[in-house]
């Protein structure tokens, strides 16, 4: 271990490493080990950071540096509470600051804390109590640290730089130092604190507070994370309650905001304006997009929606998901209501929609379309107003004194003040966790790369509802999730070299991990696991350490209690004896149980009856964890009480005093260290203790390891070889019963526990992780959605999400879960000589044996697995091909469309003829290695050159079939729910193109081969999406055969676009435009298709247009003309051979006719 991170120091590159060696590995000791041999050295900062406080490894960093080194180069960063707790009164604050009436009611406020604490350990306090004091104490502290500012902060000081400042602050006024240690932090060459701190802000009263994570002090620094799989829920509730945080109403910000760009010329000063590079694209998107609002939309009207009741939902990740009052109402739009002189909003399902839409005279728009397009705009405006905050900074920095020079928070703030922003639309511009990269030399960016998921997009959620304190206007409530925890370890492991440490980092469940695709798909080479020679060098060093386990000194014994397939009297009878005892049992169980018709909770609680059973009849066993999903309460399914009775009875038919109370309850909590040193304490005087816990309490991370007994019969792992190791005076507990795991995702069936919002964040990330790592479609991604809102309108509804059950990363987050429990018996290498395992079915059938051929593994966990293995049915095999086809074309068409209908520059245009090229060129490829194959073409589990698709929605949603014929995709969707979309099951070929027909026309094959061009479609392992296809290959392929049949006929050679008339149409001859066209299925509206060409024309000043398809797919032969359109149903006869000269003899009369034009 000590090698492997001394490798990856020496060779250091910003980047992410995973280093998944197993519990007991000495994962900590080793990166002290590393800190210590090169902090000297060294130019940067070593950071260390855990979810678990008592992670961190101050104790280990004092033993190596030493007391004085420790003092003058590490630092605990700890939250403002525990800050306050232990250094207010070692600071001896001088008296002239305790005259400050903040000081005063900073100690007040702090001994008042201090007493809650100690009373809600006696039970006199409330939970409630004891946060209101502590977010009591974190105010105070911020006033008294507002006033200190304020006294120090004299003009004269003022006029010092920030060094000559600094200097000051430690020479006059030390006590800061002591009262406030992290603001001096960049001293510090090795840097320890929570994750929850890592993202909150440090303030060194002397210059501008300043988010750490965000800050310089992290750029080519060594960033330790501790148990880095268990920080993606933390992170994650940062992102939630920051959201939360900076809810607001949608449409009067949007309207406050469009107004400064929409009169931008006029009533912007000068000095900003200077600001801005002339002809700058950004601000002229902007306005675009604000004078749209504006005068389609009207943003300055209000928006009512006439008879709703409810709460109603849209959420928006890449497309829409309604959850509106009626579950059939699907659909919502909006129009311009003249009566009324406002925007109406009606709701229809699909049989309204088609009587009602006609009635309105009005233009009518889509909800979802007027909601996206005003969310896009203010994600355009937070980046834009950071750029023009960053330009003001530099402007005024450049020639301001040291006293007036601006940071970046103040230069933005500027332009807040300048817009007229209220504090709601500040919070929300500020809901942001900004990392910037340390910029690599040379690294070249993928201009492909798709960003609209769920990681990098995050979630938009958006209530709308009518209060009686709002009779005009429609409220909609706007929160967005701005980001992912997957999106933030990738910004900080560009900042820094990251060093993710846990035994479970690899195990790829989204669920209980960060989403390893996601990671190696943003970070390529600077994602790195363990190197396969590092690995078995690892393995080898831990088998040896291990050797007594092989040799059998050291036994692991597992064993299954499960009860399930049992009857309630049958299965009592397997754990109590006596008859009377079972009677008295039967009785425990049913009492209050009315809702546990199945029985479940009755016999987890005889499994747990059983383990404490196993416990007191082995003399062998001295200490013995207990782990199930729940805790023991007062009330609910799983009551102390009916425990109590139960191991009453045990200690009787045992032979055990019946009142003798071995049993503990390890809760999580204020209280839940002390109690956890209680616990080791009394096992350290050789107490027989059976410790009940759950999964979430001490499953991960938590060193259960205590003091060894004396006299007890144990084996040390390596007889004592290093004595100094604190290891060898250690011992772990004797063995451990695992309970069901449930609740993996967020539970949508319990009724009891309330439903917040919170909860609805949390469970949309889940189904979003979920259908990003392909394990769910989109389809069931929707079912959940509107699962997860129906709970939040009625939380006190049972609501299922059985469809997500056999997803893969369920299973795995349980065996992550197993891992991390027993590993709690790996932390010393004082071992009894037999260690017992108790398990339940659920456990054998949830474990993932597959991680035994991946995995370094603890003697016990891969004794469990084994065991697991050999007793294992139905084994699952995941087969998620066809999900990952539909989500790369769905997802691919978000940029492609954005490509399309974007304004064109000459970037813009190199990109979509590359895209055009690529596709041409390799309709089907086996070479991976184009980041336009990687992003955008789809694999089966073999090679292909032909595959089914079904699209809705324009290509919103796509679901892709790999079956051999159209026949058999009818047969998957005839007998369920999904026969109607049998119809529009749509073909990607080499037929289904007719490029072999094309291929006939004289000459054309030969100009393919010239320029490289595929002639027919290889069977290879990718192939063009169906987005892909459709939109940019049959695009293609029509514009570059009908130039030539055109040039071929007529001896015209047709005029390339400019860039203001890209993609309007193909081709131009003077004043005529021509568009090339390849549909094998259109579903166009022929008014709708008629005005927008007309449309376009005018855009250009084009007086004509030709619309040209190669086949004719509707055989009508028929040439249609109006005054500005021609419409030629074919280019070329039916079978190819010959062109049509009807068509050919068209076009030619009128580029003479418009030739001098």
């Amino acid at each position: 271990m000590k090698e492997l991170l001394e490798k990856i120091f020496e060779q250091r590159s910003n980047g992410l490493y995973f280093v998944n060696t197993p519990t007991g590995s000495a994962k900590s000791y080793s990166a002290v080990q590393l800190m210590k041999n090169n902090y000297r050295k060294f130019d940067k900062h070593f950071i260390f950071i855990t979810n678990n406080l008592n992670n961190l490894p101050m104790d280990d960093l004092k033993n190596a540096l030493g007391e004085d080194e420790y003092k003058t180069n590490v630092l605990r960063v700890e939250s403002v509470v525990d800050n306050i707790v232990h250094h207010f009164y070692e600071a001896h604050i001088p008296d002239e600051f305790q005259d400050l009436d903040s000081y005063r009611n900073l100690k007040k406020s702090l001994d008042i804390y201090k007493h809650f604490q100690k009373e809600f350990k006696n039970r006199n306090v409330t939970s409630e109590m004891l946060q209101k004091s502590q977010e009591d104490l974190v105010s105070a502290d911020s006033k008294f640290r507002k006033e200190v500012r304020s006294k120090l902060m004299t003009a004269e000081f003022k006029k010092k730089n920030v060094d000559d400042r600094k200097k000051d602050m430690k020479a006059l006024h030390s006590w800061l130092s002591v009262l406030y240690p992290a603001m001096f932090i960049e001293d510090y060459k090795i840097i320890c604190m929570s994750v929850k701190r890592f993202f909150t802000s440090i303030d060194p009263i002397y210059k501008k507070k300043y988010k750490f994570s965000e800050s310089e002090i992290i750029n080519d620094s060594i960033l330790f994370i501790d148990e880095v799989d268990a920080t993606k829920n933390e992170i994650n509730d940062i992102i939630i309650e920051s959201s939360l945080s900076s809810t607001v109403d949608l449409i009067p910000m949007v309207y406050r905001i469009t107004s400064p760009f929409i009169h931008w010329e006029d009533n912007t000063p000068k000095d900003v304006k200077d600001l801005v590079p002339e002809n700058d694209s950004q601000l002229k998107d902007i306005r675009k997009k604000a004078l749209k609002i504006r005068n389609k939309y009207h943003d300055e009207l209000p928006y009512y929606c006439p008879g709703i009741k409810n709460r109603n939902f849209l959420m928006s990740d890449s497309t829409f998901h309604a959850s509106f009052d009626g579950l059939s109402k699907k659909r919502a739009y909006v129009y311009y209501d003249e009566e009324h002189n406002r925007m109406t909003i009606k709701i229809f399902d699909s049989e309204e929609r088609k009587k009602e839409l006609p009635k309105i005279s009005s233009e009518v728009y889509s909800l979802f379309s007027i909601i996206g397009e005003m969310s896009n705009f203010l994600v355009s405006v937070k980046r834009y107003i950071k750029k023009l905050g960053s330009a003001h900074k530099n402007d005024k920095n450049l020639k301001a004194e040291e006293d007036d020079l601006i940071n970046d928070e103040e230069a933005v703030r500027s332009i807040y003040h300048l817009f007229k922003l209220s504090d709601p639309d500040i919070s929300y511009i500020d809901n942001d966790i900004n990392i910037q990269p340390v910029m690599k030399v040379n690294k070249t960016k993928n201009e492909f790369k798709k960003t609209n998921n769920y990681y990098n997009r995050g979630i938009r959620s958006f209530e709308f509802t009518n209060k009686k304190d709002s009779g005009f206007n429609t409220t909609f409530h706007y929160m967005h999730l701005i980001k992912s925890a997957e999106c933030i370890l990738a910004m900080l492991a560009k900042k820094a070299t990251v060093i993710g440490l846990s035994a479970t980092c690899n195990i790829d469940s989204v669920l209980s991990n960060y989403s390893l695709k996601y990671l190696k798909e943003t970070l390529e080479d600077d994602f790195h696991i363990i190197e396969e020679e590092d690995h078995q060098r690892i393995q080898d060093t831990y088998s040896l350490l291990n050797e007594k386990y092989e040799t059998g000194e050291i036994q692991v014994k597992v064993e299954e209690i499960d009860y399930h397939n049992e009857n309630l009297k049958e299965a009592i009878g397997l754990v109590f004896s006596d008859p009377k005892h079972q009677n008295e049992v039967c009785k425990i169980l049913t009492q209050d149980m009315e809702a546990d018709k199945k029985g479940y909770y009755a016999k987890r609680y005889l499994m747990v009856a059983q383990a404490y059973r196993y416990f007191v009849s082995h003399k062998d066993i001295h200490s013995f964890l207990c782990l199930n999903n729940a805790l023991p309460k007062e009330t609910g399914n799983l009551r102390l009480l009916k425990l109590k009775e139960l191991f009453r009875l045990v200690n009787i038919e045992c032979g055990v005093d019946e009142n003798k109370k071995n049993y503990i309850v390890l809760k999580s909590g204020a209280t839940f260290d002390e109690d956890k040193e209680k616990i080791l304490k009394s096992l350290k005087e050789g107490k027989k203790i059976f410790v009940i816990s759950a999964y979430a309490t001490i499953g991960a991370g938590q060193n259960m390891a205590y003091d060894l007994p004396k006299g007890l019969d144990t084996i040390n792992l390596t007889d004592f070889a290093n004595k100094k190791d604190g290891r060898n005076k250690k011992k772990d507990f004797d063995g451990i019963f695992l309970g069901d795991i449930t609740n993996v995702i967020t539970n949508l069936y319990d009724t009891e526990s309330g439903f917040k919002e919170e909860d609805l964040l949390h469970y949309l990330i889940e189904v979003e992780n979920l259908y990003e790592n392909n394990e769910i479609d989109h389809r069931t991604l929707s079912k959940c959605i509107s699962a997860g809102y129906k709970k939040l309108k009625n939380p006190k509804e049972k609501g299922f999400n059985t469809e997500l059950k056999g997803c893969r990363s369920i299973r795995l987050s349980k065996t992550k879960q197993i891992i991390q429990a027993v590993g709690r018996l790996s932390r010393s290498f004082n071992k009894n000589k037999v260690i017992h395992i108790l398990v339940t079915r659920d456990i054998v059938n949830s474990f993932d044996t597959s991680i035994l051929e991946t995995e370094i593994l603890s003697p016990e966990t891969i004794k469990l697995a084994e065991y697991a293995k050999e007793r294992q049915e139905d084994v699952p095999v995941y087969d998620y091909v066809e999900n990952e086809a539909s989500h790369i074309s769905s997802s691919g068409k978000f940029y492609i469309y954005e490509l399309l209908s974007g304004d064109w520059t000459s970037q813009q245009i190199q990109r979509y003829k590359r895209l055009g090229e690529t596709c041409l060129k390799h309709p089907t490829i086996s070479n991976r290695d184009d980041e336009i194959v990687k992003e955008y073409y789809v694999h089966s589990s073999e090679p292909m050159n032909k595959y089914y698709f079904i699209g809705e929605n324009d290509f919103e949603y796509t679901d892709v079939f790999f079956n051999q014929s159209k026949d058999e995709v009818m047969l998957r969707l005839q007998n369920n729910e999904e026969s109607e979309r049998i119809k529009h099951i749509y073909e990607v070929s080499e037929e289904n193109a007719r490029l072999s027909k094309m291929l006939n026309y004289p000459g054309l094959r030969e100009e393919f081969v010239k320029h490289k061009y595929a002639t027919r479609f290889e069977v290879n392992d990718y192939m063009l999406s169906p987005v892909l296809y459709q939109n940019i290959y049959k695009g293609r392929l029509g514009e570059f055969v009908g130039h030539f049949i055109i040039k071929k006929e007529l001896g015209i050679d047709l005029d390339e676009l400019k860039p203001n008339e890209y993609e309007r149409f193909d081709y131009k001859r003077g004043k005529v435009y021509i568009d090339l066209k390849h549909w094998r299925y259109s579903n166009f509206d022929s008014k709708k298709m008629t005005k927008k060409i007309i449309d376009k024309l005018d855009e250009i000043g084009g007086e004509k247009a030709i619309i040209i398809n190669i086949f004719d797919e509707n055989k009508s032969d028929k040439i249609i003309e109006s005054p500005r359109i021609i419409e030629i149903p074919s280019l070329l006869e039916e079978d190819g051979f010959h062109a049509n000269q009807e068509a050919i003899n068209k076009i030619r009369m009128c580029l003479e006719e418009y030739k001098d034009d």
